[in-house]
């Protein structure tokens, strides 16, 4: 290797600096960059945007002024002076002009030829924000920050998006902090901004609390005053609690005196139903109900689980409504279901009706079947927008949020969730808002976008909460957010936080959290703490589920401790998982996170070889002999492990990631000394578990490869061929999908028995009869998940007559497919693999392994209409003998070598079973 003498580097030295002045001279601007200052006087006099920019002449402060509501086109920007400006190579200053105007895309343009520095940051956080894109926003704006906790513009800028996202406490306080810099203009606009903001706010808290007391008020005191003001400005808390004042009131008189709110709010909402409802309680036996009543009383003051022999006593007597109100404050209130819905029509109140519509729902969902569950909310929800019960609404937004949230369709979630946040703030449901943000906080965080999650806890946080966790709720969160980010300081410090809470109740989450952290961060009072967290799980957490998961907290704990008896631990815990049924998620998460331990520590060790063996156990599958490749993620850690065409195995550890596998590219994963390691393989076996099963980039292009998972059945007798296709598919309305093109049969003649499902008969139930013995599976339809992060898919079929629609994984795993079928999915992105799956490779072509298919092709993005000629032309070389990874690879060379635009095909996956 060639080495400078040191007189060669005395003169490097010297002439370094000359050369960054001429690189400066070159592109940096001039005070000015020769552009006269008039410009920049009229650039700002009529400049559009609320958001801050980084250059100087563009960030004098600027009072904004009206005009009048009416948009006023804007002046041309001189040519002559962006020509100056483009000639000095003043990008940034190019893009301020354009920024001022509002012009953003010409902005980003110049923004983006510049290096990434958190002045440029800043201003593409401008860009992101004028287009309402906040999330990115605040990203760009968190990561300038950590670096430059004072940067000015980042600090206004980010006040103007969390104001803009509806968190408007964090935006206060942000723009107190530019208030702090005393800078000319900006701050004292910055003290009115925080002013008005946490104002509003905390007037929308003031109004709720003040109807919600004045309500319960009169649970208490006979004297007190009725909340007629209230109960027309904040219709929907006085109900929610008028009927409880009304359940707890011990005589006829004190009933009666509640006529006149009843009556208020029966005008305010509509109907008669309040009215209706104190008439016939008044007529109730006091003698008897009193008792009942002061019970009532006793289970609301106390905040109690209502006992179980209360609602007993309560029907005993025929008190209807004490019934119904005291199995609404009992944990099991869903066992309760049937009596409340057979109770419910004595008291014809929509108001109720409504609320049992919810709780059918979660029965639905409880049962799996959560098609008739949104159905019923849809319809809910219809019916309740065209009366006047507006918080009602917003309850059964949520609802929505919800169980889309639950089915991992996070993109339908967040509008549900975001509709309600909206709806709640405008109604000043104050309790409805905290719903929606701590909703909001879980959906981000699984999206993993963990700037948007922290600032949804912070502000839930900074509005004081609930009453029952305002200190544990926000810490623990936001400690699990940044461990998840891979952010283990700031994560160890809301753990102490979350355990100094008063009556912390150190759950399951606090628990998995701690015990990944005193990995990363160990502290010698570590055991102790996580002895405390184990035997409080042990009494607060009696479930099966429970207790495996509190195994593997205790296992992953004991790993970095004592590494053989953390193995043993969970080891364990993979068996006793084993026994419980797959529906049990806290069960499955604990066994999966148990294999992923075990992977990653078998990495940390060097022992590569039991990296296969424990991943092929996982995938249920044989560890390969040759040509393989092995990968997983567990945090922070990862490991790659090939065994390469000789058998020889090589593998590659690492364990202090700085960025979340989301943002980790394959080539990081799998080095090139590894990929290397498998040039002579005629295709390659991959094992991964999620999050790594689904990526399409693990390998390179020209390398035949897919995923390995399950074992090959063996049929008694080889099936007859048999194709099924299914297209033509009508969506139910309510998704609002195109149709899609009509599907075409090959003019070849068909070397098997061809059914076709098609329109109205392509219901879930009958393409699963039809599959049950095809050797070919095709489907041509809509795919929903994410556009933007990658969740699990389903397959929109027509609808049955129950209102089921869809074509999941959950159930499709649970067929059985004796024509051990070939299982082409032409639907858009069928193939993508939930962004929260890191615990279960929860997507349609696992599934349909798992149900018996041999093979399943299928894309992780949206695809053409053609793409129906690329999975035939897959088929027909599959048909002729060709191994499928290399059908696969063939197929796409082709393809590609026609166009380029058809880069789709690279993000096809490839499952197969073992021979």
């Amino acid at each position: 290797m060639w080495k400078p003498t040191f007189d060669k580097v005395l003169v490097l030295a010297l002439a370094a600096p000359v050369l960054f002045l001429a690189v400066l001279l070159v592109r940096t601007p001039s005070k000015g960059s020769g552009v006269d200052a008039q410009f920049w006087v009229e650039r700002r006099a009529s400049a559009r945007i609320e958001a801050r920019l980084t250059y100087p002449e563009a960030d004098r402060y600027r009072p904004r002024t009206s005009a009048g509501g009416c948009p006023v086109p804007a002046e041309p920007i001189p040519l002559k002076e962006l020509a100056r400006l483009e000639e000095a190579g003043d990008w940034a200053g190019i893009a301020a002009a354009y920024g001022l105007q509002g012009e953003w895309n010409q902005a980003v343009s110049f923004l983006e030829r510049m290096p990434a520095t958190s002045d440029r940051d800043s201003d593409l956080a401008a860009v992101y924000l004028a287009k309402g894109s906040h999330e990115q926003a605040l990203r760009l704006l968190d990561r300038v920050l950590a670096s430059r906790p004072r940067h000015p513009q980042a600090l206004w800028n980010r006040a103007l998006v969390l104001r803009d996202m509806g968190l408007s406490m964090k935006a206060a306080e942000t723009f107190d902090e530019v208030a702090a810099l005393g800078e000319p203009g900006w701050s004292r606009e910055a003290h009115g901004q925080a002013l008005v903001l946490r104002e509003e706010t905390l007037e929308r808290a003031r109004r709720w609390r003040g109807a919600r007391a004045a309500t319960l008020a009169l649970m208490d005191d006979p004297k007190a005053p009725l909340p007629l003001l209230e109960a027309r400005q904040s219709p929907g808390v006085v109900r929610q609690h008028f009927y409880d004042v009304v359940r707890a009131a011990p005589s006829k008189d004190r009933v009666m005196a509640l006529l006149p709110l009843a009556q208020e709010l029966d005008r305010t909402q509509g109907g008669s139903a309040l009215g209706d409802y104190v008439r016939h309680v008044a007529t109730r036996d006091f003698s008897r109900r009193e008792s009942l009543a002061k019970s009532y009383a006793d289970v609301l003051r106390h905040r109690a689980t209502a006992p179980d022999a209360l609602l007993d006593t309560a029907r005993a007597a025929g008190e209807d409504d004490l019934f119904v109100g005291l199995a609404l404050h009992n944990k099991a209130t869903l066992r309760y279901l049937p009596e409340l819905l057979s109770r419910s029509p004595r008291q014809q109140d929509s108001w109720f009706s409504l609320y049992l519509e919810r709780e059918q729902a979660r029965k639905e969902t409880a049962d799996g079947e959560w098609w008739k569950a949104e159905q019923r909310l849809f319809n809910a929800l219809q019916r309740c927008r065209e009366g006047a019960f507006s918080a009602r609404c917003v309850d059964l937004e949520i609802r929505v949020g919800i169980l889309y949230a639950e089915l991992r369709r996070l993109t339908e979630a967040e509008q549900h969730a975001r509709t309600a946040w909206a709806w709640a703030r405008q109604l000043q449901e104050w309790e409805l808002e905290l719903t929606a943000l701590e909703l909001l906080a879980h959906i981000s965080r699984d999206r993993s976008d963990f700037s948007s999650s922290l600032a949804y806890v912070q502000e839930w946080s900074a509005r004081g909460g609930r009453i029952n966790n305002p200190c544990y709720w926000p810490q623990v969160n936001m400690a699990h957010i940044h461990y998840l980010a891979l952010r283990p300081q700031e994560a160890r410090a809301s753990l102490e936080a979350a355990a100094a809470c008063p009556e912390a109740p150190l759950d399951l989450m606090y628990g998995a959290t701690f015990a990944e952290m005193a990995r990363a961060r160990p502290d010698p009072a570590d055991a102790a703490r996580m002895r405390h967290v184990l035997d409080i799980a042990r009494v607060t957490n009696p479930t099966p589920g429970d207790a495996v998961y509190a195994h593997y907290i205790e296992g992953r704990f004991a790993l970095d401790q004592d590494n053989a008896g953390g193995q043993a631990m969970l080891l364990r815990t993979i068996e006793e998982a084993d026994r419980l049924p797959p529906t049990d998620t806290l069960a499955r998460e604990a066994w999966t996170l148990s294999y992923s331990s075990l992977v990653t520590d078998a990495g940390r060790t060097g022992q590569f070889a039991r990296v296969l063996e424990l991943m092929a156990a996982q995938l249920g599958t044989e560890a390969p002999a040759k040509c393989a490749l092995a990968a997983a993620v567990h945090n922070e850690r990862s490991v790659a492990v090939v065994r390469g065409a000789d058998g020889a195995v090589v593998g590659d550890y690492q364990g202090d990631h700085k960025e979340p596998f989301a943002a980790t590219s394959s080539a990081q994963l799998v080095p090139e000394r590894l990929r290397q390691a498998l040039r002579g393989c005629a295709q390659v076996d991959v094992l991964a578990w999620a999050p790594v099963f689904g990526r399409t980039d693990l390998l390179a292009p020209d390398v035949p490869w897919s995923f390995r998972m399950g074992r090959a059945a063996r049929p008694v007798a080889k099936p007859a061929g048999r194709r099924l296709v299914v297209s033509s598919v009508e969506a139910p309305a309510l998704l609002q999908l195109p149709r899609l093109p009509a599907w075409t049969p090959s003019s070849e003649p068909e070397p098997t028995a061809l059914e076709h499902l098609s329109g109205s008969e392509a219901t879930p139930s009958h393409v699963l009869s039809s599959m049950t013995d095809a050797t070919e599976i095709e489907i041509h339809a809509h795919g929903i998940s994410d556009p933007v992060i990658s969740d699990a898919s389903l397959v929109v079929l027509s609808p049955e007559g129950n209102g089921r629609y869809a074509l999941t994984a959950d159930i499709v795993r649970q067929q059985k497919l004796a024509g051990s079928p070939l299982v082409f999915l032409a639907a858009c992105s069928a193939g993508r693999l939930a962004s929260t799956a890191t615990h279960e490779p929860f997507s349609l072509p696992a599934a349909f392994i798992q149900a018996g298919a041999r093979a399943v092709l299928a894309s992780t993005v949206d695809i053409p209409d053609a793409a129906g000629r690329f999975f035939d032309g897959v088929r027909q070389r599959i048909r002729s003998g060709t191994a499928p990874a290399v059908a696969l690879r063939d197929e796409r060379q082709k393809w590609l070598s026609r166009d380029a635009r058809n880069g789709w095909t690279h993000h096809v996956l490839l499952v197969e079973t073992s021979d």
